[in-house]
């Protein structure tokens, strides 16, 4: 049951600032219609003020700029209020949205109400306990080229020209460190991870030696099928085809890549594929002498001479009825990062009574408020969603599993390769 707060006061005002502090806690600072000082409302659900359904929602209704209309309280702590110049409320009701932010130009929020005193600290304590003068450090707005909301008054240094160049390149290599180390999971195998722009090669990779004998078989079946619409793999929410294309020209795969929007294929688009599966074949990570001659010989074949098909459509129930097909000669659907078709790649999987191998990342909660963990749980985050996945019914034909891949970014794949069990029609 939520814990209620009692409202005191109804604000009507325009957002000036939003910030979300963590997955279950973000606040407003708001500036009234009636002149009256600014104040801060923070939402949260940690407290069982909220549900994790309304604090999206909360999240969403609460956008820099907007004019809104908002039932306030006490917080439930009441420290929250401690040390403030500025009243603080909790909110765990409705937002309405009075008048929404029309402008073409990107709202500029107001600095914190927390920063409106003079900053007169020169020291700053880092995230390693060491203290340091604010005048050796470069300001974090101005290296990320994001105007200063202090500007003169800044402490930090507003390096310009080829000493900002320098302190950008820092700060980019410093930032993609503590990446890592927030990121890091301590069951992933892989420690020296490839470049993320190797992923749709390692994926097909990983796919071709997992599902060797499920591809093997489809391969036979595919010779022998009389079928004008066939393949092994379907690729869905594939893009351009780069997954496909490996599969096809790398490893002689046929496959067909759903993908509801036409996408170009220009020249360069081969070359840089084909530039990637040479260094992934000859284990170089550094980039070669693109114009050597016997590089030049070697980028012009591939090792295969098959090539993927296109259908600009949608993977959903009608086309299970559609392309059967299609369906019948096929022994596996993937998706790498295919956000929204996610889901419904293993449901047309499963449905069908085909492998599957899927990498989540993006979860689309807000539009999918029906996909919840056993446990009641809406799912919010990539773990959430893959643990939702492995939850899926597989009608006793086998386990669905996951795995690693060796490359930077989301690199979980869930996958499910069908027992021998008679299978269901579908």
């Amino acid at each position: 049951m939520l814990n209620d707060i009692k409202t005191v006061c109804t604000i009507t005002g325009q957002i000036r600032r939003r910030r979300k502090l963590c997955k279950f806690l973000f606040f407003i600072e708001i500036q009234h219609n009636d002149q009256t000082p600014n104040s801060q409302i923070f939402f949260r659900s940690d407290d069982d003020s909220l549900d994790d359904e309304s604090f999206q929602d909360s999240y969403r209704s609460c956008r820099p700029g907007q004019v809104v209309q908002v039932e306030v309280g006490e917080p439930h702590d009441p420290t929250e209020q401690k040390g403030k110049s500025y009243k603080v409320w909790q909110c765990n009701k409705p937002v309405v949205v009075v008048a929404p932010y029309t402008d073409r130009e990107p709202f500029v929020q107001d600095p914190p109400l927390s920063s409106t005193k003079p900053d007169v600290t020169q020291v700053i304590e880092l995230a390693n306990g060491q203290k340091v003068q604010k005048s050796d450090l470069v300001c974090k707005y101005w290296v990320n080229k994001n105007p200063c909301e202090r500007g003169e008054r800044c402490l930090f240094q507003h390096p310009v020209g080829e000493e900002f160049e320098k302190a950008r390149i820092q700060w980019l290599e410093e930032r993609e460190k503590n990446r890592k180390i927030a990121t890091h999971n301590p069951e992933d195998p892989h420690k020296s991870k490839k470049p993320h722009g190797l992923r749709a090669i390692i994926f097909a990779e990983w796919v071709r030696t997992t599902f060797k004998d499920v591809l093997e078989e489809g391969l036979i079946n595919y010779n022998n099928s009389t079928l004008e619409s066939k393949s092994v793999v379907l690729d869905v929410a594939g893009g351009k085809g780069e997954i496909s294309y490996v599969l096809g020209r790398g490893f002689g795969i046929p496959s067909t890549v759903i993908e509801p929007v036409k996408r170009k294929l220009p020249n360069y688009w081969f070359t840089r594929l084909r530039r990637l599966m040479y260094r992934f074949e000859t284990g170089t990570m550094e980039q070669p002498d693109w114009k050597s001659k016997d590089i030049q010989i070697d980028l012009m074949s591939w090792p295969c001479n098959v090539t993927p098909t296109y259908l600009h459509t949608l993977l959903d129930d009608q086309f299970l009825i559609d392309y059967a097909d299609l369906v019948s000669t096929v022994s596996l659907f993937i998706g790498l990062h295919s956000d929204q078709a996610t889901i419904p790649i293993v449901d047309a999987a499963l449905k069908a009574g085909k492998a599957f191998a899927v990498v989540p990342c993006c979860v689309f909660s807000h539009d999918n408020r029906t996909r919840r963990l056993k446990s009641g749980e809406l799912v919010t985050t990539t773990e959430q969603q893959i643990q939702y996945i492995c939850e899926k019914d597989t009608n006793g034909r086998g386990q669905i599993k996951t795995a690693y891949l060796d490359f930077e970014g989301k690199n979980v794949v869930v996958y499910w390769i069908p027992s021998q069990k008679k299978e269901e029609e579908f």
